[in-house]
């Protein structure tokens, strides 16, 4: 059955990141023990970049080998003017989505705009190219993996809520998947295996759940975009323009830790949380609705 490979898939995939992270502590470990100092980027930085680079040097010997052979299969359908054109109705539909959950920030007094921290000059608009770029750059990589890879376009329909919803836990839990800043000032070769051996064993107790389920929500609703429209174009348009508006309101607002509500933002980012899932299961609620109705 296809729905058994899709679950094999993401145990796969899974397995594959945690793999080249245990790889990575070993490696990027053991050449920072080389320098007489720290470099500027610590070592829990760089075990984190070095894992991505890895995963992506690897990625297609693995998909070969899960016999995912063409980028069609992985959610790249439309040609490439396309393609751009369906990610940028994506982020701009994306910017537009969000704009009722930052005013309902603001209606419920959690957290606000400051236009104190608004400059227009060339580092704001310096800002906004770079945040842009990041954000671009963060969705590719994720719906690649995890609606491109693990959620395939064939997918029976009745099997495919339950991997939907499964990549998207996987999806919410490895954004809690942090090695915290590394003092010590004596590396030794198991000092980075060691901070991640301790993230594992600590993991339930670092994970912002009400942070978690908002992810899971927002997993839900790409996977379903991508099973039903069989392209991760769109997801890539709205994942960045996600990222894109909460960088930005981030950096444009403050919170209002005196707020009667402060329940509803999540202590993991001041964003995520409460309010945010409401938010977007109403999306993902009516989306399903208009499969439903008009498809």
């Amino acid at each position: 059955m296809y729905y058994n490979k899709s679950m094999k898939n993401i145990f796969f995939f899974t397995i594959y990141i945690i793999f080249f992270a245990v790889l990575s502590s070993l490696i990027i470990t053991l050449l920072y023990m080389q320098f007489d100092e720290q470099p500027i980027l610590a070592l829990n930085k760089a075990i984190k970049y070095g894992a991505m680079v890895m995963c992506a040097i690897f990625i297609v010997p693995a998909m070969k080998y899960r016999r995912l052979y063409s980028k069609e299969i992985v959610g790249y359908l439309e040609p490439k003017m396309l393609f751009i054109q369906n990610i940028c109705k994506g982020f701009g539909f994306s910017v537009i989505l969000l704009l009722p959950l930052i005013i309902s920030f603001a209606v419920f007094d959690v957290r606000n705009i400051s236009f104190n921290l608004i400059k227009i000059d060339n580092i704001f608009f310096y800002t906004l190219v770079m945040t842009i770029f990041v954000s671009f750059l963060i969705s590719i990589i994720e719906e690649s993996f995890f609606r491109g890879i693990l959620i395939q376009a064939d997918t029976k329909k009745i099997k495919t809520i339950f991997v939907i919803t499964f990549a998207a836990i996987v999806y919410s839990l490895f954004h809690f998947i942090k090695i915290p800043f590394i003092f010590e000032e004596n590396i030794y070769w198991y000092t980075g295996l060691i901070e991640l051996v301790n993230v594992f064993f600590n993991f339930f107790n670092t994970i912002h759940y009400d942070a978690a389920l908002t992810l899971i929500m927002f997993g839900i609703l790409l996977g379903v975009i991508r099973f039903n429209l069989k392209t991760i174009s769109y997801g890539i348009g709205i994942h960045t323009g996600f990222v894109f508006t909460i960088k930005i309101f981030k950096q444009s607002s403050v919170v209002n830790s005196e707020s009667n509500f402060d329940f509803l933002l999540s202590t993991y980012d001041h964003f995520l949380g409460n309010l945010a899932s409401i938010w977007v299961a109403i999306i993902l609620f009516i989306y399903l609705f208009y499969i439903y109705k008009y498809r």
